[in-house]
């Protein structure tokens, strides 16, 4: 009996050993990983919301039931004080205008998206545009910075229209620097949902977006409380988007009062890069349903039959003489059910328009066919005359079809901020920057406002530095692009920044990121925005597994 007895200690010694060498070994290696490969990084503003998110506030809209996150204030970042410390004055639903009210209280409290950063990644591949990076901020190299990576070395970035283009050289030739599908399906955010109805009761004065069918007998009472339309077949009829004039301005629900920063006759930053969606129920062969979009006075539509027929058309200008819609491209797919829905979307984005289908691109416009260019689109950024917002309709015709679900997305634009010599920190700024700022027209005394970096009529070089690779520079915007600190309007050094190569001579220019800075290729969120005990509404403690995402 002694004998299995010490033999029984022995083993639950051994059991004990094994466990500690086993909880030290796992310890050494998340050292070794956080120092060699992955690292945690918390996210600390909204510079990149909605898709990553600093603190904020989750909101649910009492007008039309959307939820949406609303960023604390800068001055209240990192507090959690009383409840009433943070009530999100000026947040505004982004799908029906409605701006939050003292007495709502279809809110809760989330801290930061926190995030896995695959560190030296790029030590066994060269970034890549759209990448989402981590990287030391260049003013202040205490901060990491995660933003999208837009420009690499030896190219030129110019933003027009709220697009990127690309060249080889200042002058151009630029083409337009289109996203992967995966990138461009986590950009896209909403402009307006119809199955979010907003009740018009509680709205305050101006109308919330709404689709709006003609008076014709062609369509019956729109019903399951004005998310379904039912066409009844024969002429055509059609839907359009009605809409308040700053609907397609680049806001946020994110922002404060959506930061619609400009008034409406003095905007050129119009969301034309958009997605119309909707589901089509044919009730027989003969139905048929279109999508329409408008940019800058140029028409494109979508159609599906429901014999599997699909096609795009283009239609030019009122003042082209254009008679009317002009096929560009056609073909087919298997044929719908009578009574069976699919989904159909029209999407116009970075120089493109494509038709699809359940999920899958059906049909895209002949690449030399589109009708917009760099040229046309600076012009118009650039000349006096007023950007009008896009028209979005959807048509049916043929036999009785029923359409739901219907939805407007938007692409990010990217803003072109002005840089003012009061936000510039001259004390900070080395003498050899000051003199390059002071020749750009901004100067301590003097003042002064000059475009941003990369901004219309203003692109950035981004330079090599082959004989340092690690001097090469790289351009970077936050997609939350009215919010952004980024690289369009930094004119701070930090003192730890290399300013001279090895000769002497200046290497750093105001607005880039170099190699070295880099830290890695921001991957997955790990840790969301979490839900919070009960009666603990500032503690979102527990995870929000469902929100758990791969970054595109």
């Amino acid at each position: 009996m002694s004998q299995t007895k010490a033999e029984h200690t022995r083993a639950e010694l051994r059991s004990i050993r094994d466990t500690v060498e086993s909880i030290g070994v796992a310890i050494i290696l998340a050292f070794v990983l956080r120092a060699f490969w992955i690292e945690a990084f918390v996210i600390p503003t909204g510079s990149m919301a909605p898709r990553l998110m600093g603190q904020h506030w989750q909101v649910q809209c009492p007008v039309c039931g959307y939820e949406y996150a609303y960023g604390l204030p800068k001055e209240e970042r990192g507090v959690l004080g009383r409840r009433t410390a943070h009530v999100p004055e000026g947040a505004t639903c982004p799908n029906c205008g409605y701006r939050f009210a003292d007495s709502d209280r279809r809110l809760y409290f989330d801290n930061g998206d926190r995030v896995l950063v695959m560190k030296y990644l790029y030590r066994l591949r060269e970034p890549r545009p759209w990448d989402v990076v981590v990287f030391k901020n260049p003013q202040n190299n205490r901060e990491n910075y995660i933003k999208r990576l837009i420009g690499l070395p030896g190219e030129t970035i110019e933003i027009v229209g709220g697009n990127v283009f690309v060249g080889a050289s200042r002058h151009g030739p630029f083409r337009i620097r289109r996203k992967p599908a995966r990138v461009q399906e986590a950009m896209w955010q909403v402009v307006y949902d119809n199955d979010y109805q907003p009740d018009g009761r509680k709205l305050p004065a101006g109308r919330a977006p709404a689709w709006w069918p003609p008076q014709s007998g062609r369509w019956g009472p729109p019903d399951c409380g004005g998310r379904r339309f039912r066409y009844r077949g024969g002429e055509p009829g059609r839907l359009a988007l009605d809409t308040r004039e700053v609907t397609f301005l680049p806001r946020y629900g994110y922002n404060r009062d959506g930061n619609s920063r400009r008034d409406w006759d003095e905007a050129k930053d119009v969301c034309t890069d958009l997605r119309l969606s909707f589901t089509f129920v044919p009730k027989d062969a003969s139905a048929r349903a279109a999508a329409v979009l408008s940019a800058y006075g140029h028409w494109f539509r979508g159609e599906l039959c429901a014999d599997g027929a699909v096609a795009l058309a283009y239609h030019g200008p009122a003042a082209s003489g254009m008679p009317g819609w002009r096929p560009w491209v056609a073909g087919r797919v298997a044929p719908l059910r009578a009574g069976c829905g699919v989904d159909v979307a029209l999407v116009h984005v970075d120089f493109a328009v494509q038709l699809w289908v359940d999920g899958r691109k059906v049909l895209e416009a002949p690449e030399g066919e589109y009708p917009l260019s760099y040229d046309s689109l600076k012009r118009l950024m650039l000349g006096p005359e007023r950007v009008d917002r896009p028209d979005v309709q959807v048509e049916a015709s043929g036999g009785p079809a029923d359409l739901l679900h219907l939805q407007v997305m938007r692409d990010v634009y990217y803003t072109t901020p002005t840089i003012d010599a009061g936000e510039v920190d001259w004390a900070s700024v080395g003498r050899d920057r000051q003199e390059y700022l002071r020749s750009r027209g901004l100067s301590p005394n003097g003042g002064g406002r000059i475009p941003g970096w990369a901004t219309t009529g203003h692109p950035i070089v981004l330079a090599e530095h082959r004989d340092e690779p690690d001097l090469a520079e790289f351009f970077v915007l936050g997609d939350n692009s009215p919010q952004s600190l980024d690289g369009r309007s930094w004119t701070t050094v930090a003192p730890t920044l290399r300013l001279t190569d090895a000769r002497g001579g200046p290497v750093y220019q105001f607005g880039t990121v170099p190699r070295y800075n880099l830290i890695g290729k921001a991957v997955f969120v790990y840790w969301p925005a979490g839900y919070h005990l009960a009666g603990q509404p500032l503690l979102p403690i527990v995870p929000n597994v469902g929100k758990m995402r791969l970054i595109r």
